[in-house]
């Protein structure tokens, strides 16, 4: 049984891995186990990971604080299309792991001045590109890791380390690149133990995309007053909330409900 995936390449469907995504969102193995049984029933040659997503999430449907949990990559995949809400929401994963973060600084090298998208500092002061892409399957290439690099080597006397960021895969190239030149690199999946999913899922840094309680407009207020991690809603007021959206009180409070159950 192979499945399509969104890069057009195909892989062996793996029941393991719904296992323990289900597991991994706060289902129950039972509930697991009964949907990966649906997904085989429903299994057709040619069959793409975005079809399997979407009957996992409908055999969810009456656990949403599940379902939410499941489709975070999507969550993440729609913080764009600008990418600034995606440097503001890893700035704020970083802070949450003792990070001292700025975003948008203009910073003078050896030899021309440059935006970095983040300045993490934690022992090491870090300079940070974020490579945000919106289209699943779309892999981060090479390119940004060598220019990612580049711009270190004009900065280095000012920065310690340079670290690459994406919400997709690495190309091998890129990760082999990275090793060698001591780039530091966080992907989706990239490296094991503190991939972008690993950070996220540990802390419960769950975007605020991921709620369906809101809408894209409510999203956008709520991304420019800087809110991008649902949890951190919680930081606020309902009357801070009620100015900052524009929402009533009932409104408000059923975004509350949705942030802690997710949360919990």
């Amino acid at each position: 049984m192979n499945v399509m995936k969104a890069s057009g390449l195909e892989e062996k469907f793996s029941s393991k891995k719904i296992y323990h995504t289900i597991l991994e969102a706060g289902g129950s193995g039972q509930l697991a186990r009964k949907i990966i049984e649906v997904v085989k029933k429903r299994y057709h040659e040619d069959i793409t990971t975005k079809e399997i997503l979407e009957i996992i999430l409908h055999e969810l449907k009456d656990f949403p604080s599940v379902q939410a949990r499941y489709d975070l990559k999507r969550a993440i995949m729609t913080l764009g299309p600008s990418g600034f809400p995606f440097e503001q929401f890893f700035g704020d994963v970083l802070r949450h792991y003792g990070y001292k973060t700025e975003i948008g600084n203009f910073v003078k090298g050896k030899i021309i001045t440059h935006e970095i998208d983040i300045i993490a500092k934690k022992e090491k002061s870090y300079m940070i590109e974020c490579k945000y892409h919106n289209e699943a399957g779309t892999s981060t290439s090479l390119h940004p890791a060598l220019y990612t690099y580049a711009r270190f080597l004009d900065l280095r006397k000012k920065l310690d380390m340079p670290w690459l960021v994406t919400n997709t895969k690495c190309s091998q190239d890129a990760k082999n690149y990275a090793k060698g030149v001591g780039l530091k690199i966080t992907s989706w999946n990239f490296p094991k133990n503190e991939s972008l999913q690993k950070l996220i899922k540990l802390k419960k840094l769950y975007p605020i995309t991921i709620l369906k309680t809101i809408n894209e407009d409510i999203r956008e207020k709520l991304f420019q007053t800087k809110i991008v991690i649902a949890k951190n809603i919680l930081n606020y007021s309902i009357e801070d909330l009620m100015k900052k959206t524009e929402l009533n009180e009932k409104e408000i409070n059923k975004i509350l409900k949705e942030v802690r159950i997710i949360c919990d």
